[in-house]
């Protein structure tokens, strides 16, 4: 499901007011050949402060850096593809303690996907049933997709064919709202359970009800994540790019 060129101007749009840019400033950056965008988060930063965030996305050919001002000091001269890179980060704020937030790809989706529904499982709209799920799921997989705190959630449960549950939620998927914009997609599957293409019904499921609200879903997985991966792939979802942050303290 390819993303058409006026879904794409909304995908940069969205960006481009997370990251406090005039709402043009992508469109701007592909006409002059793709130029790194720079956004100091504060003109006065200097090494040793506390708590300095740095973020670096890539969409659609166009990329910008946001973070403290020695940071893109210290970041002129290098590729995109050598800033992306988390490590190069973590190297450019030397003296820094730094920690890395998340090197991710990017994925879009032009439509819904076409799935066929399940007889077999009912979807809960209920925050409680993906709490009950996340009880279930390791820690890690919980923080990382954040499934009960999204604003909206839908978690499957194995049913009798007649809606009646007869089990326990074995997978979920939900989206939040960012700018009025983007539904940033999240799934959660119960680790005896997976591989059995729940993740993918549930990210559908999903999906159907973002674009119901006017929102272009968004898929972020880690990089190295091949089934997060693979999931996007199952579900039409187009790579558009990438995103690194990086936590800098002193």
């Amino acid at each position: 499901m390819p993303v058409d060129a006026h879904t794409r101007q909304i995908i940069e749009l969205a960006w481009s007011r997370i990251l406090g840019l005039d709402d043009g400033a992508f469109a701007a950056a592909s006409s002059s050949g793709g130029r790194r965008i720079e956004v100091p988060t504060d003109a006065d930063s200097q090494p040793g402060e506390d708590d300095q965030i740095a973020t670096f996305v890539r969409l659609y050919g166009s990329s910008v850096l946001y973070g403290p001002a020695w940071l893109l000091d210290a970041a002129r001269g290098l590729h995109d593809e050598e800033i992306a890179l988390e490590s190069t980060m973590i190297r450019l704020g030397a003296g820094h303690s730094a920690r890395s937030l998340g090197e991710w790809v990017l994925y879009y989706a032009g439509d819904i996907p076409d799935i066929a529904r399940s007889s077999s499982v009912s979807v809960s709209y209920e925050a409680s049933d993906a709490r009950e799920l996340e009880a279930q799921c390791p820690a890690d997989d919980v923080t990382e997709v954040g499934l009960s705190g999204l604003d909206s959630t839908f978690t499957l449960i194995p049913d009798d064919g007649t809606g009646t549950p007869t089990g326990q939620p074995v997978a979920g998927a939900g989206y939040e709202e960012w700018q009025g914009l983007i539904g940033h997609l999240g799934v959660l599957v119960r680790p005896d359970v997976r591989l059995k293409g729940l993740g993918a019904y549930a990210g559908a499921i999903a999906m159907e009800e973002a674009f119901t609200e006017g929102l272009i879903p968004q898929w972020r997985a880690a990089l190295g994540n091949t089934g997060a991966q693979r999931v996007a792939a199952s579900l039409g979802f187009e790579l558009a790019g990438s995103q690194t942050t990086v936590l800098f303290n002193q």
